[in-house]
């Protein structure tokens, strides 16, 4: 996670904690409990494999071990780790899906001028 430009802040949310409601961070976020609501981060987001996500997402990075159901916007690379599970869109500028992870949704990545077919 790359938090250099947040000061080093990361805001951690343990496995026995469960929100459910939205989050606004300007920070990163490491999460390895459960949340059911939107989360809006300018900073990275890990999920741990304890992790669950139900809701909508919006984040500069994205590192997911644990499970997601609902859409992404990622500024940056997504990755999804061997037994992660994602349900749901995905809009990044980069994946990596890793072999072991599952995926069930569509994916859209912006094309640049120079891979564009003539």
């Amino acid at each position: 996670m790359s938090s250099s430009k947040y000061n080093g802040e990361i805001t951690h949310l343990s496995s026995s904690t469960v929100i459910e409601g939205d989050i606004r961070l300007e920070n990163d976020i490491r999460i390895a409990g459960s949340i059911v609501g939107t989360v809006n981060a300018k900073g990275a987001l890990v999920v741990e494999r304890t992790g669950k996500i139900k809701g909508e997402l919006n984040v500069s990075s994205a590192t997911i071990a644990g499970k997601i159901q609902g859409n992404i916007e990622c500024d940056g690379l997504m990755t999804l780790e061997n037994g992660s599970c994602f349900v749901g869109d995905i809009k990044t500028r980069q994946i990596v899906i890793n072999e072991g992870a599952e995926f069930q949704g569509n994916c859209a990545m912006p094309i640049s001028g120079s891979a564009t077919a003539d």
